[in-house]
């Protein structure tokens, strides 16, 4: 399932040494936006699960009925040093599709896994950054009945903005190009974040998360796609809501573990599922 289930899109760190290098007055995992990189042994871990649920589709589709899945996936994000991250994604996915004849087909499996590299190259005025990601398919098959992805490699490029606001939180912008492989379209990816603490242990952030098709797809009938998640060529934009608490004291030097909530909703697409869903998510920062 491509995007709906797996809401964590470049995630989010800590803490007192990289913040104040950084000029961010806040604690916490919202203290790490997408543009910031962890210093060098610092990182974050998220372990998470996310049900999704659709019952319409975003285009000429009169033989959709549903689309269920649940997602498991582990994010991991580590600091090199010389404010560069590697960061990676791995999902396993349990999905069902039914048309309105009450046909069922089932996938379940590992995803795609994603594999990144991340570049912080300005902090001041704002923080900029630059990250590389390959998207792999090696762990599924693309002919299953419902295939758990388009199966072909991707390459995309980004840039990432955060800014500090201080004790009013932090803002984020992302940008960027994927080049895929093979008969889908290559996508414009884009992202507006907003995140702050409440309290030294409560946080709060909300995404719209965004895909924009180039257009440039061999020719399709997206009615007949064998998983509607994960169509060739697609528009979709999607809202997050999350809340988090962290546990402990946050200058504190040992793993600091963490609980999350988030709820997203597809808002508008095109060739796509119209659904909305949920994740619950135990984090780590050290």
């Amino acid at each position: 399932m491509v995007d709906h289930c797996n809401t964590d899109t470049f995630f989010r760190h800590r803490l007192l040494k990289s913040i104040t290098t950084a000029g961010l007055l806040m604690a916490g995992p919202t203290a790490w936006a997408g543009a910031w990189v962890p210093a060098e042994g610092d990182g974050y871990n998220k372990f998470a699960v996310a049900p999704y649920n659709a019952k319409d589709f975003f285009g000429d589709n009169p033989d959709f009925k549903e689309f269920t899945g649940i997602n498991y996936s582990v994010y991991a994000e580590h600091g090199l040093g010389n404010n560069v991250a590697l960061y990676g994604t791995l999902l396993y996915q349990d999905l069902k599709q039914t048309t309105q004849e009450n046909v069922t087909t089932r996938g379940s499996g590992f995803g795609d896994v994603e594999l990144g590299v991340r570049y912080q190259f300005l902090t001041d005025p704002v923080v900029l950054s630059t990250a590389f990601l390959v998207k792999l398919p090696w762990l599924y098959d693309r002919d299953a009945e419902l295939p758990l992805g388009n199966g072909q490699v991707d390459y995309e490029s980004r840039l990432l903005l955060g800014k500090s606001l201080n004790q009013f939180g932090y803002i984020g912008v992302e940008v960027g190009y994927r080049y895929r492989t093979g008969d889908p379209s290559d996508e414009i990816r884009y992202l507006f974040e907003y995140g702050f603490n409440a309290t030294d242990n409560l946080y709060f952030r909300t995404k719209l998360d965004g895909t924009k098709s180039v257009g440039n797809s061999q020719p399709f009938d997206s009615a007949a796609s064998p998983n509607l998640s994960a169509t060739p060529e697609f528009d979709l934009g999607k809202l997050e809501v999350t809340g988090g608490w962290s546990f402990g004291k946050p200058d504190s030097n040992q793993s600091r573990w963490g609980l999350e909530m988030t709820w997203n909703k597809d808002l508008y697409g095109r060739n796509t599922l119209d659904g909305m869903g949920f994740q619950i998510g135990l984090t780590r920062v050290y």
